[in-house]
């Protein structure tokens, strides 16, 4: 499977505004992501990121990234699992992925990312745009993703800083992890939180949470200081939804993170998901709220080519293998089962992610 250099241009700037968080079911958990870009090629302004799904077969030799970010400093290897995924190109490079083992992997843009340098002493030097279909392709669990990256795996390669990644890892184990390289060296978070957007490093993230401890999920009371005046007892609640007073509402990484993590855990504190089905709900419920629209996220003049938007979200079961998308144009639900596909060993097919249908049904005819 070829890495060229023009698909690597297209994911490097791929990733920019991406969130991360899962919902706990009685059948396993739901992994969610959206994908923002500004939604057209950085070669070409007007032409659309030709987003694909692929369908890779164990046995795949994978061709190391020799762009500019590797060149010769990474190395080729041959694919274990078979897995699904998305990426940009007419041969992509995957910005997300799930395998038949049921281990989920995905990246985010994480600009102060700086990775290691290539290590000559027998360990294998993976391109950093290359870590998300090596780990796909090789490992069953996030346990065995942790032992390869602090054993044996050193991830290389440098670029402009709005290429560069960290990933979400999580498997059928209920295991989740967050992989981001700081100053050169390897940093593997226990993600219990079940949260990642972007920038800054995971760990401002979770310390930025203890700046929002006032939300809560009760009724406001406020009768120990009420006061009665003419227009009768003040202060006093009067419509629903205070107690979200103060939550972040704006597209910045910090928000989201903020923002997804505390509704997915009241949601799941009040209402949890009995079933698989409603734990999809759930989750598409949360991932419209930071679903962002074309022309409300202002681009940097002179850098970016187009507005930020939610080019596609996805949802993966880890414990049946099952892997859901659903585009900017097209919000439908559509669902891959990877139990049920049939892989050919060493070879991948690439599917446009969208032929034009937006989805909607006329269902007239029924009424």
């Amino acid at each position: 499977m070829k890495s060229f250099a023009v698909a690597s241009a297209l994911l490097v700037g791929a990733a920019r505004g991406c969130s991360y968080f899962t919902i706990e079911t009685p059948e396993g958990e739901v992994v969610t992501r959206t994908m923002e870009y500004g939604g057209t090629a950085p070669l070409s302004k007007d032409v659309p990121l030709p987003w694909n799904l692929a369908k890779i077969g164990q046995g795949t030799v994978f061709s190391h990234d020799k762009s500019q970010q590797c060149d010769t400093m990474a190395q080729d290897w041959k694919g274990k699992y078979n897995h699904v995924g998305i990426g940009v190109g007419p041969q992509p490079i995957l910005g997300e992925a799930i395998n038949t083992e049921g281990l989920s992997v995905q990246t985010h843009t994480l600009r102060l990312s700086q990775y290691q340098k290539p290590n000559t002493t027998g360990t294998t030097n993976i391109c950093f745009t290359d870590l998300l279909p090596y780990i796909a392709s090789s490992f069953a669990s996030v346990a065995e993703v942790s032992d390869a990256l602090k054993n044996s795996v050193s991830v290389v390669g440098e670029s402009d800083p709005d290429a560069y990644f960290h990933w979400a890892v999580t498997d059928k184990y209920h295991q989740a992890i967050v992989i981001e390289y700081v100053n050169g060296q390897l940093n593997i978070h226990n993600n219990t939180v079940r949260v990642m957007t972007n920038d800054p490093h995971f760990d401002f993230h979770l310390q930025n949470l203890n700046q929002y401890v006032w939300i809560g999920t009760s009724w406001s009371n406020q009768t120990a200081i009420s006061v009665d005046s003419e227009i009768g007892v003040v202060p006093k609640q009067i419509s629903h939804g205070i107690n979200l007073g103060g939550i972040p509402g704006d597209a910045s990484p910090a928000s989201r993170f903020v923002k997804l993590f505390y509704l997915k855990q009241y949601s799941q504190l009040n209402v949890a998901p009995k079933s698989l089905s409603e734990g999809i709900v759930l989750a598409t419920s949360l991932l419209n709220t930071v679903f962002i629209p074309k022309g409300v996220v202002a681009f940097n003049p002179g850098n970016d080519d187009s507005y930020d938007f939610t080019e596609y979200s996805t949802l993966k079961i880890p414990s049946k293998a099952q892997f859901y998308f659903k585009s900017y144009q097209n919000n439908q639900w559509r669902m891959v089962d990877l139990n049920k596909l049939t892989f050919e060993p060493g070879k991948t097919k690439y599917t446009l992610l969208d032929n034009g249908d937006d989805g909607i049904k006329d269902v007239t005819g029924s009424h």
